[in-house]
């Protein structure tokens, strides 16, 4: 494998994967307004925030983490209290009750205010701050924490309508798709250990969270330690996935203080791809460098897949995206092959897609439950000889094709499907 090569993978994996307190939409709009308040001079008359449907979608009714409320509006009013961009997606981490308190006052005088982009299919997070002397315009497009544009015109003017196109976007993700899983595998196999030692931090920081989760008292990751204390599940690798990645998502989603390591912009994700394949290596005591290798894998497929189905869309990322990751991480841990590593992502995409994503909340717990627990069967099931036919429905044979073809059906094909899921949640309000 080319050096070249080696350090553009690398850094990819790097900006992948990052340290994120609470769930990423509510944080990536009060990083936004956190943004737009170190630019502004002047005393707030009004922070606006515009976000698209599917941003709408995930922060509607996901706790913000060290409080009891939920939702978008308190995100933004955080991120102009105590909000510090230079944290990134731990923007809001440390505040306290009298924070809580100051925020809550600006949302009861009306100076925070919330709108839906219709139209738009791609993360897009725009915020007007008004103060008493200019306004500040900040437009994230993308990625969470991806700043496109900064702009400050007098407090009397308007803003011309952003165009999307005329700035440089972060196209990272993107460049992913340049390379395939020989490469990644080359790079899985050949890249130092050392290069690789940061992945450690996502195994801790995730295990940490699980371990508060587990302590929910009517929690997922709880029953299921029961079911298994009482015999009705056995304590294999496939169930010790389950009950470290549903405890660490319930965690997260009810407002844990804990941060998580997040892949691709998501913490969900982030406990998928950490956990899974921590589970299968603790069963299985293997040694660390071959769980960090694992992981390198994992991510790096992840971030593939990603970059082909948007960072947000009608599908649950956890199942097919990080869950297929991880089942990838979980054949290369148990010393599996190229042609077993692509018969397990041929059982997920085969089995998994379509599971609908209708907001980040508690109940994702479920999800990553049954995304993980999958993925270590999948995985399992290629290494016995047991795969999907590469001819059926949306599977391919052909590596990027498989998740060309998966791409596809989130957007265009579920674009109608989002906006079904958005209308029924917003049904329930």
């Amino acid at each position: 494998m080319l050096i070249e090569d080696k350090e553009i993978i690398i850094d990819i994996l790097r900006k992948g994967i990052k340290p994120a307190t609470g769930c990423t939409e509510p944080i990536a709009v009060a990083y936004a307004v956190a943004a737009a308040k170190e630019k502004a001079k002047g005393s707030l008359e009004s922070i606006n925030i515009q976000v698209d449907s599917n941003v709408y979608k995930n922060g509607l009714m996901v706790t913000i983490p060290g409080t009891t409320e939920k939702g978008l509006i308190v995100a933004g009013a955080l991120g102009f209290v105590v909000g510090d961009v230079k944290k990134g997606l731990r923007v809001i981490e440390g505040l306290k009750e009298e924070d809580i308190e100051r925020a809550k006052t600006l949302i009861v005088q009306g100076k925070v205010n919330l709108r839906v982009k219709e139209n738009c299919n791609q993360l897009n997070i725009e915020v007007i701050l008004v103060t008493s002397e200019e306004k500040v315009r900040i437009i994230i497009l993308e990625n969470h924490l991806n700043i496109v544009s900064i702009e400050k015109i007098d407090k009397d003017c308007e803003f011309k309508p952003f165009i999307a196109g005329k700035q440089k976007t972060n196209s990272s993700n993107k460049n992913i798709q340049k390379y395939d899983l020989k490469l990644f595998l080359e790079f899985a196999d050949e890249m130092s250990i050392d290069e690789l030692s940061f992945l450690e931090d996502g195994v801790r920081m995730n295990l940490n969270i699980a371990k508060e989760g587990l302590t929910i008292k009517d929690g997922v990751g709880a029953k299921f330690m029961e079911m298994i204390i009482e015999g009705l599940m056995s304590d294999n690798m496939i169930t010790q996935a389950q009950v470290l990645c549903a405890a660490a998502s319930e965690a997260r989603m009810s407002g844990s203080k804990l941060p998580v390591m997040s892949t691709v912009g998501s913490g969900n994700h982030g406990i998928i791809a950490f956990l899974t394949n921590f589970a299968v290596a603790e069963k299985k005591n293997l040694p660390e460098e071959k769980l960090m290798r694992a992981l390198a894998l994992t991510n790096l497929i992840t971030i593939f897949i990603k970059s082909y189905t948007g960072i947000l869309s009608a599908m649950c990322g956890c199942g097919v995206a990080a869950g297929i990751g991880a089942s990838a991480g979980v054949v290369y841990l148990l010393g599996g092959k190229r042609d077993q590593i692509l018969g397990a992502m041929y059982n997920m995409v085969g089995s998994v897609s379509g599971m609908i994503c209708d907001g980040a909340k508690d109940g994702c717990a479920y999800k990553l439950a049954l995304a993980s627990g999958w993925a270590v069967q999948s995985a399992l099931l290629s290494l016995k000889g047991a795969v999907i036919d590469k001819s059926d429905g949306i599977v391919d044979a052909d590596f990027r094709k498989l998740f060309r073809n998966l791409g596809y059906i989130c957007n265009p094909g579920m674009i109608s499907t989002d906006k079904a899921i958005i209308e029924v949640m917003l049904d329930k309000i």
